[in-house]
């Protein structure tokens, strides 16, 4: 990335509220892409196939957390496993001091993490880093689910100067559920994904379907969004993505993420369209030669061109920008700036 770039984003970063939108593309290798699952599940209309489809889902993206938490990771699944684990662990770490380090003191040192993701991989490098994060739950014995439990500052107090500071802390923010959310009533509370096992595998038809509905999410199909509005806690969810992206001077760069999300998509474009202080970078995993993703982003049409589209210089593996390469390419030459300038 040009020096230009990286000097404007470095700018935004130390100016503006953070935030990120991350899709399944990051967690690749280990996990797979949705692939054609959301489609399929939109237009099938045969229920027994719908069934077919969501255990698809379930032993795919689903249970290899399972083999996260048990540390039951097969032989041949580590080095994809490693890979995304570290690839995630670079990255909270850059972030984290970033946010430590930027010179804006009126703006929090928290970055809001805005995810469709379901696993639980972030949150395993995050606690693996000793980072601090907000996931929406309080409490130890019996942890619960409440939006209340984001935005909160976390001040440490030293031990012998009475010297007081800011802890960077990560916001998760989980818009389609997770798997470590379990039905409780009319409550959500945490589960180390007790409640499910690979039993469900060996289950069909409508007694797979009926434990699959014990889950806390939201299956990966377009009509998702008549189920967030039913589902207060979904439809709060997508109502606090728009708020933050509604504030003055906002950053979001979107990762991993293809936009073909429509209810997302149409959230991101109103508030790129109504808030000129809004700044977006969108990270393509390849070249966008067939000006997919410009169209989806309404690219040329919008009211304040505040969405930018990043692409690797050539479709090559090697160019391709997954998290590692972003990462690399951009906060650690962010992150090695704003350590540059807090010497001088």
């Amino acid at each position: 990335m040009d020096t230009q770039k990286l000097q404007e984003i470095k700018e935004a970063i130390q100016s503006s509220h953070v935030n990120f939108l991350i899709g399944a593309g990051l967690s690749t290798p280990f996990l797979p892409l949705l692939g054609d699952i959301e489609t399929r599940l939109t237009t099938e209309k045969k229920n027994l196939e719908r069934i077919k489809i969501k255990k698809e889902y379930f032993e795919k993206v689903m249970m290899p957390n399972l083999d996260v938490i048990q540390n039951t990771i097969a032989a041949d699944r580590q080095l994809d496993f490693n890979n995304t684990h570290n690839a995630y662990n670079e990255f909270f770490e850059l972030i984290g001091h970033i946010l430590l380090h930027r010179k804006n003191t009126i703006l929090s040192k928290q970055a809001n993490i805005f995810t469709t993701n379901i696993d639980i991989l972030m949150e395993t490098s995050l606690e693996e880093l000793g980072v601090e994060y907000n996931d929406g739950f309080s409490g130890r014995l019996s942890s619960t689910f409440s939006l209340s439990n984001f935005k909160k500052s976390i001040l440490k107090r030293s031990l012998h100067f009475e010297n007081i500071s800011e802890v960077p802390v990560f916001n998760l923010i989980k818009i389609h559920g997770s798997l470590t959310w379990e039905k409780d009533g009319n409550k959500i509370i945490f589960s180390k994904l007790k409640h499910f096992d690979k039993s469900w595998l060996r289950k069909s038809g409508k007694k797979f379907d009926d434990v699959y509905k014990k889950l806390a999410i939201i299956n990966p199909e377009k009509k998702k969004f008549e189920e967030t509005v039913i589902d207060l806690t979904y439809y709060e969810l997508l109502r606090l993505y728009s708020s933050e992206l509604e504030k003055e001077n906002v950053t979001l760069f979107i990762m991993g993420f293809s936009m073909e999300d429509e209810h997302i998509r149409e959230i991101t474009l109103r508030s790129a369209n109504s808030n000129p202080t809004l700044k977006i970078y969108l990270f393509s995993h390849a070249q966008d030669t067939d000006s997919s993703i410009k169209n989806k982003m309404q690219i040329g049409k919008l009211r304040y061109s505040n969405i930018e589209i990043i692409e690797p210089e050539d479709n090559t593996n090697e160019n391709k920008l997954n998290l590692g390469k972003i990462t690399a390419s951009v906060f650690t030459e962010v992150a090695n700036t704003i350590s540059h300038d807090n010497k001088d």
